[in-house]
């Protein structure tokens, strides 16, 4: 690493585990456009990162040029390293090396978090969580997330209406019920109701009143018993009457 750097920025692969320091002067030597909005970039020093140019805050798309001279052999610098101050091409002052530093960790998150995507419907709770375990920085965390919640990679009322289908599978709940385990995994209760409301749209909750009235005879002869465990299960008196009354 040369004098005018202060750390090198790390591979997206890597970024979880690493810690930042802040770069005094970052200059640009290559940079690549390899999605729409994603950026290889080759800094001076240390290893090439990848950013999307959405998470930058203070530096422009188009301030993400190499420096003039670019490359020579050897991934050399032609530009004389005397001569290059910060505001020139592809040269940035601490604030502008921190932001790009920045972009590049939020980048990180964000693929981080795509990996658990592709595997899974996730709530953006449980996604958090999972990532703060990976120990990636909390606010990289909350803009990548932000930005996969606003194109619906992520989308917490889609997540809770596949694990409400999922759950009636083996399960005969009621509506509060339901709403109670929702809200256990951090979906608010705007995005419970919505998916609820679909859910119970193609469901009717007196059949699974009905439905969960037979189990309990499984194990219970005592209707108060019954009733007792119809209520915990999330089925209002009015419902666990009328599914007691037609067996």
């Amino acid at each position: 690493m040369n004098a005018r750097s202060t750390v090198s920025v790390v591979h997206v692969e890597d970024s979880s585990s690493a810690s930042a320091k802040l770069y005094t002067v970052l200059v640009i030597l290559g940079i690549k456009q390899t999605l729409n909005g994603v950026y290889e970039i080759t800094p001076d020093s240390g290893s090439a990162f990848f950013l999307r140019d959405e998470y930058l805050t203070c530096v422009s798309k188009e301030r993400l040029l190499p420096v003039e001279g670019g490359l020579g052999g050897a991934d050399s610098l032609f530009a004389d390293e005397a001569s290059l101050k910060p505001g020139m091409q592809g040269v940035f002052n601490e604030e502008e090396s921190a932001d790009i530093l920045s972009a590049a960790l939020v980048f990180s998150a964000e693929r981080a978090a795509m990996t658990y995507l592709a595997r899974a419907e996730h709530c953006r709770f449980m996604l958090k969580q999972k990532l703060l375990r990976k120990g990636i920085d909390k606010d990289s965390i909350e803009k990548s997330l932000d930005f996969l919640q606003r194109t619906g990679a992520l989308d917490d009322v889609r997540f809770a209406g596949a694990w409400l289908r999922s759950r009636y599978i083996a399960h005969a709940e009621g509506r509060r019920k339901l709403e109670g385990e929702l809200l256990k995994r951090g979906i608010s209760k705007e995005d419970a109701k919505t998916a609820l409301d679909e859910f119970f749209s193609d469901h009717s909750e007196s059949d699974l009143c009905k439905r969960a009235y037979k189990k309990c005879l499984r194990v219970h002869k005592d209707p108060s018993k019954i009733y007792s465990s119809l209520q915990r299960l999330g089925f209002s008196g009015q419902q666990i009457k009328k599914a007691m009354a037609s067996s």
